[in-house]
């Protein structure tokens, strides 16, 4: 495309590129317009200087025009509107150093340049983003060339190849791996053993025998190879087979300067010092880079061992010989015995070392070294060769023994590799060396341009055929373009080594344009490849093809002793095809054997390697044209293998030589630019005048073309699309650029003209309000100047009256303080004399009275405790008694209806202390400091340590008591059954106890009140004659209440102390652990067998057949488990026992001495105040007693409410059951004996909410309610959640008939077949909802109906009586919390396959806001069109599925917790894979992008606030996309924009921000780039950052799920069953 072109347009100022010597080509902009027939061009090159540029004198041609800004960046080199070299190179240059972009598509090529740095994107969140996707679609990666074969391959049932060539170093086998690791993760490997990493387990002994250092790469592949992965049916990986091409033999024994041998032999010498390698007897290398080879030596032989199973050690071992062999035979030295003969000299060392390892002998190798065999008719001579000849024998020699060890390992790497089940298809990968050209070119350049010139032509092929194609798709006339074909170059050439030079020249020099002469030299050609010229020296060249090895020498290593050596020539080996294919290895396409005759495999190593490499090419390109080509060019950036630096030299070299120019030019020479109409409407509607615009897009854009472009060979309609030449794109930008910026100029004429007005209406206005606002100001002054003159005249009014009144006032109240004082004092005295006297004479009676009491008391003591020994040793000897008589049934009743006696007195006596212990405290108040001694000793205070000495003995008795329960443990099993019904009848009586006691403290509570009332009035109504004398009736009942109490106190301390000790050892008695009932049942099988097992005389081997005494072991070890339990668990209960007492005595030893306290400080107190307190300290008293009767109240009310519930259950029963069956009732379920049963009148319409089933039609419950019936029409026609009350109504009755098994099968079987149907049909969204709503609705009854306090409060008093009860269903309740959690997973993921083809489209793609976005011309690799046709996902799509999604759920009655859950989930899913595509994506970032992603967000938002969910958690998911649509349209120039930036996007990780102003692309020319040096600013002002490196979002995170209790106020009862189900089975009850 030359300048000239665009004469007509505006020449001035255009941008060019000239050729430049160091950057290859130089950016330049025109000066000064370009006439016709000038001969310079005037320009200014970027740095400001300014050139004039001279043009060729002979062809005239003007330099390339440069791309529009738009278009620079693109992913695809063929939508770049100029198609040239210089066009390209800056297109890669921008891609590769500025957004750090390593793949480029180019039509179907994809260019990968070498970065020399790890980049995470080759990881699982990278393949999973891929998967799936259009090749367009994202962008260029060597993933979507592998999705895109792999996709082909499944949907066309046509084999793939994948050709990856490039030169040495340029990254062609780390893309291949990268290849085979995609087809890995997306398929799935068949088998257990994992092809792919068998695959790449293989890379290191290849890269040992077939990779060299060269001057361009330390590890360069000197073979090629192409590796086929194999598929099955269901296109999962089942195995592969590897062919290798053209292994430079030459290497083996020479090497080019600064180049080097095979890496194996440098490991082989790195490794002598090693004892395995001692017998090799090789020396040390000269060089010390090689240590690190050591190790990979030892991984290559742990590779033989797992991969290559055939491989022994012994084949190991000989292998490892053969190879240092090949290193002595090139020792070995050659002399002249003449100048026809030569010799090796005796004993010849290293040919002594290559004997013994090889197994031959000595004489006869060191013979044919230096001599040959001749064959004529009739006799056979053998001839001495000179020693050059014997040199090249030996060369040939060492070259032909390492193809074959190469070939060898090749056909076992095969074997491990091959498939064990049919193949399918196959996708294949060949890693190929690329053009090559050095300064001398020999046969082995020769082959591998060879091998380069037929790939080109079968490229060239199978890109017209693609664009003949598509221009036949959409009917656009297809024109053919001149193809250059080396007809030369693809036919190898034949002669001898004398005239072969001789015979080129006469033949091709001058019938052939691209075959040409050097002019200095006669034994040199030159070819004109695809690429470039190359010179090539004859020298060498038939020895090379020719590849000659003595037929005698190879007879002698046939004849060796090692059998290793013997395999690899051994003349029975079948005849492969030279690709070295493995024998038994399935391939598409195979060579058929031609028929052996006798004597030819003897003659098959004469093969010539021309030959031998032709034939494998021809192979490969069979395999080739029957396949799918993808394609992948690599590109090596610099020599340096510095990272993400560019060569502009050595990448023009390259891409010359792999052909992306030739691709170009080709495009180039078609229609590169394609546009849709509505594209092209779209992006060029400015340049129409509202009368151009019809409603056929077809036809408007037509008219507008032809007045834009006279000439109408620039462009062709098609149907659907528009073909456009190169430079016709960038020509209707300019025009677009124009018209712009013109309405630009318009736009801010205007907008100024506005915000200058604008302006002066303001100042207008202000003036307008300042003189508004003086003049109102002014009047407000005036008025305030006569409101504060009569303000001052009233204040000084009120002050002076407020004065004189003042005064009056203190007069007065200083009058009738002196008049109160002085009255009150005289009535002080007065009281004071009458007080002293009456506690005088109250005090000497009480004193007298307790002397005498405290003496009987000690009597009593001591009596008591006389009577405790004796009754103790009356004890001891009544044990044996005890224990006999404890087997008695009988016994076991009196015992326990002691202790409950005993317990009950305790309960009373413990009730009355504390009143007592408080009347006690108001008596020793009224008492005189000279008592206090005597009454702060009480003599109750030594029974302390006696009661600690108790609880010693027994603390003892208890042991002895344990011991004697091991003893007879096994005899209280008979008894376990009425031990139960007794302990039950024991706590009736408790409840009936603590209820009597209660009645009992009622009522003396309200004695007391009633007491205190008349003392109260008997005070008032005697208040002025002394009341508060001694000797007054207040008086004498107030002290005869608190003698009676002292006394009581007293003695129910002393009966506290012993009951106390009589309950620990009745407890300790009573509360044995005794093995639990169920025990019982399940040893009793065991027993007999148990008893069979101790007979010395049983036959163990008969009785253990089945595994009975495993059976017993494991029984009698878990009833082990079981007491110990108990024993363990009454230990505790008895030292939370002993911890409670330790309280409660440390409570009362608290309120004694605080009663101490309190007593001390009332007797500083003067008599009337001291009276004053204690009547204080009663109502105090009283006023917690009757809290704690209130407590007990509420209790009590509990219990009551409790027993009456059961009692109406039970009376029901025995309404039902008859009063025969009153006695099967366990003792569990039984109420108190002295409760008559009630009468409750039944109604015949009472239904109970349950529903009954026979067990025979759980079955078809099963399959009715669950597995057939449809959620749509139970949605819509029936209550949210029927299911589940149905299931539930009949788990109650299961319930409430007590049957467990019942219970059991009816929640099993639930619960099976909801995973069943779940199985089923788990694909469809509104079945998953379904059982989702309708197993938390599930869960829900069973905790609303479980009798748990927690979930009963917010039930109605109906529903709590129809909780469960007999059966705890808790672990039922977490099965099905489980099976919830799953089918919640279940529903995000297929709500996930639902909206995953509509995120991209309708987030990204669709274009909201019609004419924001601008649409940038496509290359080959179409994109999904922004403009919503027909059938594609828009933003109302999404909205649509949100809306049909949530209202599927609230028809199903799912939890509004568990909706703004799942909601919320959903926009994660739609943020992160928005936010995926994003980053992948360059043509996506841009600003209008950014700003159709904020209205997008935006409308999701407002889809929250319609459904009432702004508060789910939802919007704050979405944050990071919000922030990347931010980061799309903020500024991004200076620091502060980089500070801003920071601080916004921290939702963004530093690798995302990085990425997406690496991707930012200018789509309008207000646009401009990110520089460099702002995105190093933001790098560097985020480097604190603590975050992961990864670069894409999690899309298979699922937040963790919660089932907030949700209770139904739906009342059971009410519940109605439709016919439409098909449960006319139930019965409602």
């Amino acid at each position: 495309m030359w300048f000239c072109e665009l004469h007509s347009c505006e020449p001035k100022f255009a941008r060019v590129w000239i050729p430049d010597a160091e950057e290859v080509w130089k950016s330049a902009e025109l000066t000064k317009n370009y006439k016709h027939g000038d001969s310079t061009l005037h320009l200014t090159l970027e740095d400001g200087l300014d050139i004039e540029h001279k043009l060729d004198d002979k062809t005239k041609n003007l330099p390339h025009l440069r791309n529009p800004d738009i278009l620079v960046g693109e992913n695809d080199l063929t939508a770049l509107s100029y198609l040239h070299e210089p066009a390209v190179l800056h297109n890669l240059k921008v891609r590769f150093t500025d957004s750090k972009l390593i793949y480029t598509y180019c039509g179907i090529v994809l260019v990968a340049i070498n970065p020399y740095e790890n980049l995470p994107i080759y990881g699982s969140d990278i393949i999973n983003a891929y998967s799936g996707q259009n090749m367009g679609d994202m962008d260029p990666h060597i993933f979507a060339v592998a999705e895109e074969a792999y996709k082909q391959m499944a949907r066309d049932e046509r084999n793939q190849s994948i050709i990856v060539s490039g030169e040495s170093g340029a990254g062609k086998t780390v893309s291949a791996k990268y290849a085979m690791r995609y087809f890995a993760t997306v398929s799935g490997a068949a088998t257990e053993a994992n092809v792919e990493e068998k695959v790449l387990a293989s890379n290191p002994i290849m890269e040992a025998i077939g990779n060299a250092k060269t001057t361009r790469n330390d590890n360069s592949s000197r073979f090629g190879k192409y590796i086929e992965i194999g598929f099955d049916k269901r296109y999962r990986i089942i195995g592969a087979n590897m062919r290798t091409y053209l292994l430079e033999k030459s290497r083996v024994v020479f090497q080019a300067d600064e180049e080097r041998n095979y890496h194996i032999f440098y490991q082989l010498c790195a490794s002598s010092h090693l004892p395995e390698f001692k017998n090799l007897k090789l020396g040390k290398t000269r060089t010390n880079t090689l240590h690190w080879m050591v190790g990979l030596l030892i991984l290559i032989v742990l590779f033989c061992v797992y991969l290559c199973s055939g491989i022994n050690e012994l084949n190991q071992k000989g292998l490892f010989q053969v190879l240092a062999a090949i290193l002595h035979l090139g020792n070995v030295e050659i002399k002249d015995r003449d100048s026809d003969s030569s010799i090796i000299p005796p004993n010849n060392r290293h040919l002594t070392v290559f004997c013994e390892l090889m197994g031959v002998t000595y004489q006869d190798m060191s013979h044919w070294l230096c001599h040959k065999k001749l064959k004529t008719a009739q006799e056979t001579y053998i001839k001495p060769i000179p020693r050059l000849q014997a040199s090249n024998a030996r060369d040939a020699l060492a070259k032909h023994i390492y193809a074959k060890v190469f070939n060898w390992i090749v056909d076992h790497v095969n074997k491990s590799l091959r498939a064990t089940v049919k193949q399918h298809s196959f996708i294949g990968v060949l890693d190929i060396y690329g053009f090559e050209t050095f300064e001398i070119n020999s046969f082995e350049q020769f082959c591998i341009n060879y091998a380069n010139e037929k790939l080109q032509q079968q490229f060239n092929m199978e890109q017209f055929g693609d664009k003949q194609c598509l221009f036949q798709h959409y009917g656009a006339p297809c024109h053919k373009a001149k193809v250059i074909t080396n007809v030369l170059c693809v036919q190898m050439p034949k002669g001898s080594d004398d005239s072969w030079a001789q015979k080129l020249y006469n033949t091709h020099l001058k019938t052939c344009s691209l075959f040409e002469k050097p002019r200095m030299s006669n034994k040199a050609f030159i070819i004109q490849h695809f690429a470039d010229k190359v010179q090539y020296q004859c020298d060498g060249f038939l020895e090379k093809n020719k590849d000659t090895v003595n037929e005698e020498q190879i007879n002698v290593l046939k004849a060796s002793k090692l059998d290793l050596l013997v395999e690899l020539f051994q003349d029975g080996e079948k005849v492969t095809s030279p690709s070295g294919t493995a024998p038994g290895g399935r391939t598409r396409l195979s060579v058929k054997p031609k028929e052996i005759r006798p004597g030819a495999s003897s003659k098959e190593h004469k093969k010539t390697v021309g030959c031998q490499f032709r034939n494998s090419l021809a192979m490969l390109m069979e395999t080739l044209n029957a396949t799918t080509p993808h394609y992948v060019r690599c590109i090596k950036p610099n020599d340096l293998k510095f990272p993400f630096t560019f060569d502009p030299k050595r990448a023009v070299q390259q891409l010359r030589a792999c052909g992306v120019l030739e691709t170009i030019r080709i495009s180039a020479a078609g229609f590169p630019s394609r546009w849709t109409y509505q594209e092209f409407f779209s992006r060029y509607r400015v340049l129409m005048k509202q009368k151009d615009v019809l409603s056929d897009r077809r036809l408007t854009c037509r008219n507008v073309l032809e007045k834009l472009v006279q000439d109408q060979d620039k462009y062709q309609f098609g149907k659907t699309k528009i073909f456009f030449r190169a430079g016709q794109v960038a020509y209707l930008e300019k025009l677009r650029a124009d018209k712009l910026r013109k309405a630009c100029v318009r736009i801010q004429k205007t907008i100024r003209c506005w915000l200058v007005r604008k302006k002066y209406l303001r100042k207008k206005h202000a003036a307008i309000t300042i003189q508004r606002y003086t003049r109102g100001h002014q009047a407000r002054c005036l008025v305030k100047y006569m409101r504060q003159t009569l303000a001052a005249i009233t204040i000084q009014k009120f002050q002076r009256m407020c004065v004189q009144r003042k005064l009056y006032l203190q007069k007065q109240a200083a009058a009738l303080v002196m008049q109160t004082i002085l009255r009150a004092y005289m009535a002080r005295q007065k009281y004071q004399g009458l007080l002293r006297n009456h506690k005088a004479v109250f005090i000497q009676k009480h004193v007298r009275g307790w002397l005498a009491r405290q003496r009987y008391k000690r009597s009593l003591r001591a009596i008591v405790y006389l009577q405790c020994c004796i009754r103790r040793m009356k004890a001891k000897k009544e044990l044996k008694t005890l224990k006999i008589e404890a087997r008695s049934v009988e016994h076991f009743k009196k015992l326990n209806v002691g202790m409950e006696n005993k317990i009950m007195q305790l309960q009373r006596k413990i009730d009355d202390m504390f009143p007592t212990r408080a009347e006690l405290v108001f008596f020793l108040l009224s008492l005189p400091l000279s008592l206090l001694p005597s009454v702060l000793s009480p003599p109750h205070l030594h029974l302390l340590p006696l009661s600690e000495k108790m609880t010693r003995a027994l603390a003892e008795e208890t042991q002895q008591l344990e011991s004697d329960l091991n003893e007879e443990r096994s005899r209280y099993q008979n008894l376990l059954t009425e031990h139960l019904r007794l302990e039950e009848r024991y706590d009736d009586l408790k409840e009936e106890i603590t209820l009597s006691v209660r009645q009992e403290l009622d009522s003396e509570n309200k004695k007391l009140k009633h007491d205190l009332t008349a003392m109260r009035q008997s005070l008032l109504g005697n208040a002025g004659a002394g009341a508060g004398a001694p000797g007054s009736p207040p008086y004498k009942v107030l002290m005869d209440q608190l003698n009676s109490s002292c006394e009581e106190l007293e003695v129910r301390k002393e009966e506290v102390l012993i009951l106390r000790s009589q309950l620990v050892s009745q407890k300790e008695s009573t509360l044995i652990p005794h093995p639990p009932f169920y025990l019982a049942f399940f040893l009793f099988p065991f027993f007999p067998l148990c008893l069979f097992v101790r007979s010395p005389t049983a036959d163990f081997h008969r009785l253990n057949e089945d595994g009975e005494l495993w059976l017993v072991y494991e029984g009698l070890k878990e009833t082990n488990r079981l007491l110990e339990g108990q024993m363990q668990q009454q230990r505790r209960s008895y030292d939370n026992e002993v911890e409670v007492l330790r309280g409660e005595l440390q409570s009362v030893k608290e309120e004694n001495n605080r009663q101490q306290q309190l007593l001390a400080q009332n007797l500083q107190l003067p008599p009337e105040a001291r009276i004053e307190a204690s009547l204080q300290h009663e109502i105090t008293r009283l006023t917690n007693e009757n809290l704690d009767l209130m407590e007990q109240l509420e209790k009590q009310d509990k219990t009551i409410r409790k027993l009456k519930k059961q009692l109406k259950v039970f009376s029901k029963k025995i309404g039902e059951m008859g009063a025969g069956q009153v006695d099967t009732i366990s003792p569990g379920q039984m109420v108190e004996e002295t409760v008559r049963p009630v009468n409750i009148p039944r109604r015949e319409k009472d239904f109970q909410g349950m529903l009954e089933y026979k067990k025979e039609d759980e079955l078809k419950l099963v399959k009715n309610l669950i597995l057939e019936l449809k959620p749509r029409g139970v949605a819509v026609n029936l209550i949210p959640g029927l299911p589940a009350y149905i299931l539930f109504m009949c788990l109650r009755h299961a319930d409430y008939v007590n049957d467990d098994q019942k219970v059991r099968t009816l929640l099993t079987s639930t619960i099976n077949s909801i995973k069943k149907i779940l199985k089923k049909r788990g694909d469809d969204f509104e079945t998953v909802s379904f059982w989702l709503s309708n197993t938390c609705r599930f869960l829900h009854c069973l905790k609303q109906y479980s009798g748990d306090e927690s979930f009963m409060k917010h039930n109605t008093p109906k529903q709590n009586d129809h909780c469960l009860s007999n059966f705890d269903l808790a672990e039922y309740r977490q099965v099905l919390s489980d099976l919830a959690i799953q089918i919640y997973q279940q529903l995000i993921k297929c709500m996930e396959n639902i909206l995953q083809p509509m995120i991209v489209s309708g987030m990204l793609e669709h274009e909201t806001i019609q004419g924001v976005s601008g649409v940038k011309p496509t290359g080959l690799r179409k994109r999904t069109s922004s403009i919503a046709d027909e059938g594609t996902y828009t933003l109302e799509t999404i909205l649509r599925q949100l809306s049909a999604f949530h209202s599927t759920m609230c028809q199903h009655g799912t939890d509004p917790e568990l909706i703004k859950q799942v909601v919320k989930q959903q926009f994660y899913i739609i943020g992160a894979v928005t936010l995926n595509n994003l980053l992948l994506r360059k043509d996506m970032c841009s600003w209008s992008k950014g700003m159709q992603i904020r209205y997008n967000v935006s409308q999701l938002e407002e889809w929250l606030r319609d459904k009432s969910l702004m508060l789910c958690g939802a919007k704050e998911t979405l944050e990071p996309l919000i922030q990347a649509a931010q980061l799309l349209q903020v500024k991004k120039k200076t620091d502060e924009d980089a500070e801003a930036i920071c601080s916004m996007c921290n939702s963004l990780s530093t690798s995302q921000i990085v990425k997406v102003l690496n991707l930012y692309t200018p789509v309008n020319e207000f646009e401009e780039r990110v520089s460099v040096t702002f995105i190093r600013t933001i790098q560097t002002r985020l480097r604190d950052r603590c975050e992961t490196p990864q670069l894409l979002m999690d899309t298979k995170i699922i937040y963790p799920v919660t089932f907030p209790f949700n209770p139904s106020s739906l009342a059971l009862e009410t519940i109605q069953i439709p016919g439409s189900l098909n449960l006319a089975f139930l019965t409602r009850v």
